[in-house]
């Protein structure tokens, strides 16, 4: 009982952790303000809400995958309890941490369109913190998928980073311009197609990256394929969550929510390739000896 009470904790710790500081780096910067009118630019909503979604769900998945990680370190193996018990802990943890911290903000929140910003965003926090959970099941404790996940929210973050620090306020205003989740927003490539393909390219590079390492560490063929496809795949949920955009005619949203389903797939591909090539007969006897 003391083992798995402690992984539970570890798991809510972590995930509250990550949730928190987040939202943190993001409110301190203004990179995303919730309690301000959205009226005339509807899609920054969605733009905002998909932050919030993949904040939850990396907040889940990683803390979880944390727990599950020192639950290796004292069994050397990871079973589907584990993985059950770390999910669930990390889902309560993120829950607690993200809920308060994104709602509240979102009551001085106004849109032109007739939605509830409150509740929309409590539905999204609950969303994502659900998937998260569902797909921390899986993902924790298999190491191509995690490190997978971890290149990805890198990936993310520095894009976000580039993006920001390409734009200042305008007159009269305390926040930046909205950075969309997985897409490299600087003037200098044109609005749609760094949209469209940012993440499928990242998804590709990456992909080919991690798999080729873990297929030469000898990990598993099933585990190897699916990890082009785990990094892009917490991204898309979030899309998914969020939806294409309050206004369909502008493509501001639209775009990188097309992107994030392409680069699933895009991923998927060339990491399953990989997987199911045949290695040489002298690291085959290399991986059979380490194994």
């Amino acid at each position: 009982m003391k083992f798995w009470a402690r992984m539970f904790a570890a798991a809510f710790a972590t995930a509250a952790l990550l949730g928190a500081a987040q939202l943190g780096v993001v409110y301190g910067i203004s990179a995303l303000r919730l309690d301000r009118s959205f009226a005339g630019s509807e899609n920054d909503w969605n733009i905002q809400l998909t932050w919030i979604a993949w904040f939850a769900l990396l907040a889940v998945v990683g803390g979880a995958s944390f727990a599950a990680n020192q639950a290796r370190i004292l069994t050397d193996r990871v079973g589907f309890a584990v993985r059950f018990v770390t999910s669930l802990g990390a889902g309560l943890g993120g829950l607690i941490t993200m809920l308060p911290l994104t709602v509240y903000p979102a009551v001085n929140t106004k849109l032109a369109a007739p939605i509830h910003p409150a509740l929309t965003m409590a539905l999204t926090v609950c969303g994502a913190v659900v998937a998260g959970a569902v797909l921390a099941a899986f993902i924790a404790g298999n190491p191509p998928m995690t490190t997978s996940v971890a290149f990805f929210a890198l990936g993310a973050w520095v894009l976000a980073a580039v993006s920001v620090a390409q734009t200042v306020p305008l007159a009269g205003r305390l926040y930046l311009s909205p950075a969309r989740l997985g897409v490299l927003d600087i003037e200098a490539l044109q609005p749609i197609p760094r949209a469209s393909f940012t993440l499928p390219v990242l998804a590709v590079v990456l992909g080919i990256a991690i798999a080729l390492a873990a297929r030469l560490g000898g990990r598993g063929r099933i585990q190897v394929a699916l990890s082009g496809a785990t990094g892009p795949l917490l991204i898309a949920v979030a899309y998914l969550i969020s939806g294409p955009g309050v206004i369909r005619g502008v493509p501001d949203q639209a775009a990188p929510y097309l992107g994030a389903m392409i680069a699933v797939v895009a991923g998927l591909i060339p990491t399953a390739i990989i997987a199911f090539l045949p290695i040489g007969p002298s690291r085959q006897r290399q991986v059979n000896l380490s194994a």
